[in-house]
């Protein structure tokens, strides 16, 4: 009988020793992108004209009604919805309409641009996630502290998953991740590497394979990744983060690596913090914190072998929070009461004037700001929307309405697509057709 026992103890051991092994087995081998579902019948957040009459909101409404009689670029009201704090909706355009985000870990939605009809919608279960689009691809990203980041890459058209990949790093909140999508559809992600210095640059190819991977810590907090030529740049830090009293990764703050096959190609050194702005034709242009001149800013436009191709200095800019954005051809320039327009390709200044305190709401930065086309901004202030035409400064603007308070109706985010135009306030959102 002791025998017995013991044998049935070693079976009862041994099986879940199996049960545990395969439970294991089962948690490590879970499936690529398991925390994004699609959403079987996709809402949006947005309600019809028909649907608004039926729920009056008195906010909302007057919003909407103003918005229809602007006149062009603004159109009749296709859809709006009240505020509500817990669902903090979000609006940004795409190629064939827009995404719509809420609050508390709602599905992101895709709305078509003909009427807003929502398209496909995907619900993620974590609760930190990033994404990327082009004209093409809908990339999103799920974040974890614990779990390895995963890459999903969608049809923007239809949300039909086309592959997931897992990434060998973590990202914890406030770590830094940046994503571009390159012409052929590889997606290049730079994200926190293994050491509290360190970024993992890699890239994955339009089916979702590891092409390469480089660990570099010459490139600051890696705010910016790109393409630039036959060459991807990655480096810098966020606008808000210069001046901050805190060393910068020892050597280039921005590097550039073939890519193709990933090699290192150059690196760019500064003794301060540096901001990327973007990619002309030519040049990539940086925001230089500290670096020149009296005043502690400037402006470098680097050509592909990273040689400097041009340099100004910022005028009154020493221990001021700056914010830039590059249109086009045209480099815009924001301290707290002076806008300023510059040739992305020379750095000679095109125009610049004075901004009021109300010129743009609280939380609204230069780089949200959407272009109409290659030459117009969609501005707003606490009062009014404004069209500025980048190469004169000139504007036109459409008042807000405001019920005698300026911040009533502020917006926190704009959207201009071909076929939209939306505004989020703090009252409400409302989309448009955009006129011609």
């Amino acid at each position: 009988m002791h025998v017995r026992r013991t044998v049935l103890l070693g079976t009862v051991a041994a099986l879940v020793a199996a049960v545990l092994a395969l439970t294991w087995h089962r948690v490590e081998a879970r499936r690529c992108g398991a925390d994004v579902t699609a959403v079987e019948h996709p809402v949006s957040p947005l309600l019809s004209p028909a649907l608004m009459r039926q729920r009056p909101d008195r906010h909302r409404d007057r919003l909407a009604a103003v918005l229809g009689r602007l006149g062009p670029p603004f159109g009749r009201v296709l859809g709006a919805v009240d505020y509500y704090y817990e669902q903090g909706l979000h609006l940004y355009g795409v190629p064939g309409g827009a995404l719509a985000w809420t609050k508390r870990n709602a599905p992101v939605t895709m709305l078509s641009g003909d009427d807003l009809h929502p398209v496909w919608a995907l619900r993620p279960a974590r609760a930190r996630v990033a994404w990327d689009a082009s004209a093409d691809d809908f990339v999103l990203l799920t974040l974890s502290a614990k779990q390895p980041v995963e890459v999903l890459d969608h049809d923007l058209a239809t949300g039909e998953r086309r592959w997931c990949a897992r990434l060998p790093v973590a990202n914890a909140d406030g770590d830094p991740l940046s994503t571009s999508i390159l012409a052929d559809g590889s997606v290049v992600v730079a994200a926190r590497g293994p050491g509290d210095t360190d970024t993992t640059l890699l890239r994955l190819s339009p089916t979702g394979e590891q092409v390469w991977q480089r660990t570099s810590r010459a490139v600051d907090r890696a705010d910016y990744v790109g393409a630039f030529g036959d060459l991807v740049v990655v480096g810098g830090r966020e606008e808000f983060r210069l001046g901050e009293d805190r060393p910068v990764a020892a050597g280039d703050v921005v590097s550039a690596f073939d890519a193709a096959s990933g090699r290192p190609a150059w690196g760019f050194g500064a003794p301060a913090g540096v901001h990327v702005v973007g990619v002309t034709r030519d040049a990539l242009v940086l925001l230089e914190d500290g670096a020149a001149g009296a005043d502690g800013a400037r402006l470098v436009a680097l050509d592909t072998g990273g040689d400097v191709v041009w340099s100004r200095s910022l005028p009154g800019a020493a221990g001021r929070p700056l914010q830039t954005t590059l249109r086009g051809e045209v480099l815009l320039v924001k301290a707290p009461d002076r806008l300023a327009a510059y040739d992305a390709d020379t750095g000679s200044e095109l125009w610049h004037r004075s901004l009021p305190a109300t010129f743009t709401p609280y939380g609204f930065t230069l780089a949200m700001m959407p272009s109409l086309d290659a030459t117009h901004l969609l501005v707003p202030t606490t009062t009014q929307l404004r069209v500025l035409d980048l190469r004169t400064g000139r504007h036109r603007a459409y008042p807000l309405p405001t019920d005698g308070i300026n911040t009533t109706y502020w917006p926190y985010q704009l959207l201009a697509t071909d076929q939209l135009l939306g505004v989020v306030t703090n009252t409400g959102a409302v989309v448009v057709r955009r006129a011609p």
